[in-house]
């Protein structure tokens, strides 16, 4: 019992301790572009606030930007218009939005690694053993900095963030008790339909890939079910699938379907366009990018393999049902890739395949390595289990080592920030290559007005107060 209490005090620790280096991983982030027009809406991102449910695209057939995700613009708004002020309750304005930042970033980060460790173990009792050990799995494959490029589901980006990271975590909360329902046989409890309900009409609207998921998870949960049923008969069939199914995958799924309607009315990127078939052409490349680009993602694979291995050797009915799981993760990444070409083409994703669009294959390789590791833990002893433990600690320290940075990262443009505070000039010139909300140099201060207007917006200037960067 002592043994079982310190082992759970030593995980609750090593949990503390990983969010806490990220949070401040986090607030030493830069903002990075494409915060100030969101926030202030421009006039792109307004035509997505007058229409957001797309609704006159049916009646005028117009594009506009984004037709398909208003509530990630209208969540990073209504979040940048009102967090930073609350933290300036007791800070100052330029690190209010650093702490607005790090604290939804951090919000992802725990959910995901929560959420992660109540699907592998069943378990939604964060203090319980089980939970807390496949917390501690997952933990270290959440890559801050470290493999992020090709592992990342926080985005460096705060935007981005909402636009990725955000609806793929409220994606797996929809999800979980579904997959309780399949897998576990658990019902679902009445108080889990207050916020299911609303998700169903959020998640099809937020971000460019949740649709896609959902029509892609939902056709292979009724395919799934459909292998399982005694009698293919359609009447038989029906009765089969349990009717919360029915309830929780149709609505969303016909609202998924309207969105990706909607997104070919998506203006964005118009004149950048290269044809269907480039786009295709490039995904063997952008797989191999993904795959070899970093020691990550193949230590990850790695590890997956040589649990695969022990599981072939087990022959026990859990071995074999987490083999089938990862034959439908493979049919999942497979239909999933091949969809992405018609996701139109984005020319900073010059491969197609990117870490955010990624993100979905690399959640459930996650989860796979997760629950393939405690399966292991679990059936193994003796000496074997102290070589396979020594192993994965070996790996999962990698992860934890290559993660040791991101501290100081925003310093310049925090700096300039500062200079803008306390400046009494109209017109501020910052360093080159200290980007400002920004993805690059801006060179002509009157591009920055919309993000003069942000940062007076915050309250960090006294007016108006335009800035560029200098050229030498």
């Amino acid at each position: 019992m002592i043994k079982n209490r310190l082992l759970q005090i030593l995980l609750i620790i090593f949990l503390l301790g990983d969010f806490t280096f990220s949070f401040v991983q986090y607030y030493n982030t830069p903002l990075f572009g494409d915060l100030a027009g969101g926030i202030l809406p421009d006039k792109n991102v307004q035509s997505t606030f007058n229409y957001p449910f797309g609704f006159h695209v049916l009646i005028t057939g117009e594009k506009h930007s984004n037709p398909n995700r208003f509530f990630s613009h209208f969540f990073l708004s209504e979040y940048f218009q009102h967090v930073p002020f609350w933290m300036q309750k007791f800070t100052n304005p330029v690190n209010s939005v650093y702490l607005a930042s790090a604290l939804a970033k951090i919000a992802v980060q725990v959910l995901f690694v929560f959420l992660m460790a109540a699907f592998v173990s069943g378990k939604q009792n964060p203090l319980s053993r089980k939970f807390l050990l496949n917390a501690v799995l997952v933990a270290p494959l959440f890559q801050v900095y470290g493999f992020w490029s090709r592992m990342g589901i926080v985005d460096k980006s705060v935007v981005y963030t909402f636009f990725y990271g955000i609806p793929l975590v409220l994606l797996m909360i929809y999800f979980l008790p579904v997959f309780n329902r399949m897998l576990r046989n658990k019902k679902i409890r009445t108080a889990n339909w207050i916020f299911l309900l609303p998700l169903m009409v959020i998640l099809p609207l937020s971000g460019p890939l949740v649709p896609a998921v959902i029509l892609i998870i939902s056709f292979l949960i009724f395919i799934n079910y459909w292998f399982h049923a005694v009698s293919k008969r359609p009447s038989d069939f029906l009765k089969y699938v349990p009717t919360e199914i029915y309830v929780l995958l149709i609505p969303i799924c016909v609202w998924s379907l309207y969105s990706l309607f909607l997104g070919f009315y998506n203006s964005n990127y118009d004149s950048e366009m290269i044809s269907l078939w480039e786009r295709f052409k490039r995904l063997p490349e952008g797989v191999y990018s993904q795959v070899f680009h970093s020691l990550g993602f193949p230590l990850m694979l790695m590890m997956i393999g040589v649990n695969i291995l022990f599981m072939k050797k087990k022959h026990s009915p859990e071995s074999k049902n987490l083999v089938r799981i990862l034959i439908w993760i493979g049919i999942f990444a497979f239909i999933y890739i091949l969809f992405l070409p018609f996701g139109g083409y984005r020319p900073y994703r010059p491969r197609i395949i990117r870490y955010d669009t990624f993100m979905p294959i690399n959640i459930a390789l996650i989860w796979f390595f997760a629950a393939s590791c405690w399966f292991v833990l679990n059936h193994l002893n003796g000496k074997k289990m102290k070589q396979y433990m020594a192993g994965l600690i070996f790996v999962l320290l990698i992860f934890i080592v290559a993660d040791l940075d991101g501290i100081g990262e925003n310093t310049c443009e925090r700096n300039a920030l500062n200079k803008m505070a306390h400046s009494t000039d109209s017109i501020i010139a910052i360093p080159k290559n200290c980007f400002v909300l920004d993805w690059s140099n801006v060179y002509d201060y009157k591009l920055t007005q919309r993000k003069a207007e942000l940062i007076h917006y915050w309250g960090i200037t006294d007016k108006l107060k335009l800035f560029y960067n200098k050229k030498d």
